[in-house]
């Protein structure tokens, strides 16, 4: 509920003073306008508390003066007998710049959060054409001297507060901008040192099971060189056929693998190593 005060008096017939005095008119946007402003202050406030946001005040009074209001359709809700009150209603009519609409809507989606068209139907408000439209209810009294006038609002303050978080929203939009741009080259950048760490690791992997797969190959040789050639020429056939085999069953094996190259060479080392306790316990036999 806010109250205002003109010490300029339009004439007005007998005791009171009507709902439509241009006087009074004035008074309520001057209230609201009041409102809006502390309204405003106070959620700086909170932005420098909460999320260490600071504003640049000139900027927000700027802002705060390219919007406008109009008082039209004024009623006369009600009059008391007893004193000089004139209980009024009044269609308020607020042009928000249609820049102002569209630099909060930017910082709002870099939060991924409720555009001010949507937001307007959520809190039951018309904005057409940058205009937002609502009811407001207001008091009028003069002075018992007629020197002033006070005009109350009866509510207002949820339109206000929407005027107020669209107007400081559009001034965040750099300052969010620049922070989502500063958190998408942080990710970046750990992304990209997650997958240099991730290379640099596989690259590891593939040396060691590279290096198996040698010493068992290098194992295999040395049982195959340590027989004879008799030995050898029985086995030879059946040694070129599980070479064969080892090479078509690690690579079809490893097709599906997370890391298909360390599979295929730890497949192959493994084979290999089996093969020479195999081909060991052969040419035992046939020696």
């Amino acid at each position: 509920m806010a109250l205002a005060g003109c010490d300029k008096v339009s004439t007005f017939t007998g005791s009171s003073i009507k709902c439509d005095n241009e006087t009074a008119k004035q008074l309520v946007v001057e209230s609201f306008s009041k409102v809006l402003s502390d309204a405003s202050a106070e959620r700086v406030k909170n932005l420098i508390a909460s999320e260490n946001i600071t504003i640049d005040m000139g900027k927000l009074r700027a802002a705060l003066a390219k919007v406008t209001f109009n008082v039209t359709d004024i009623r006369t809700n009600n009059s008391d007998p007893n004193s000089k009150k004139e209980y009024c209603v009044t269609n308020f009519v607020v042009n928000i710049p249609g820049e102002i609409i569209t630099d909060a809507d930017a910082a709002r989606a870099v939060y991924d959060d409720t555009k001010v068209a949507q937001a307007a139907v959520l809190a039951d408000l018309s904005l057409e054409s940058n205009q937002l439209k609502t009811s407001i209810d207001y008091m009028v009294q003069p002075t018992d001297d007629a020197k002033k006038v006070y005009v109350q609002l009866e509510n207002g303050e949820s339109v206000a507060y929407f005027v107020r978080d669209v107007v400081i929203d559009s001034l965040l939009k750099s300052a969010r901008l620049n922070a989502a741009e500063i958190a998408k080259q942080e990710e970046l950048q750990r992304q990209a040192e997650e997958a240099a760490a991730e290379k640099e690791y596989n690259s590891l992997l593939i040396s060691e099971a590279q290096t198996r797969l040698d010493n068992a190959n290098k194992n295999l040789n040395l049982v195959w060189n340590a027989t004879t050639k008799e030995v050898r020429d029985q086995l030879l056939d059946e040694q070129k056929i599980w070479l064969k085999k080892r090479d078509l069953e690690c690579k079809l094996d490893s097709t599906d693998a997370v890391n298909p190259e360390i599979h295929r060479l730890n497949c192959e080392a493994s084979m290999t190593e089996q093969r020479t306790s195999v081909l060991r316990q052969k040419i035992f036999y046939l020696e």
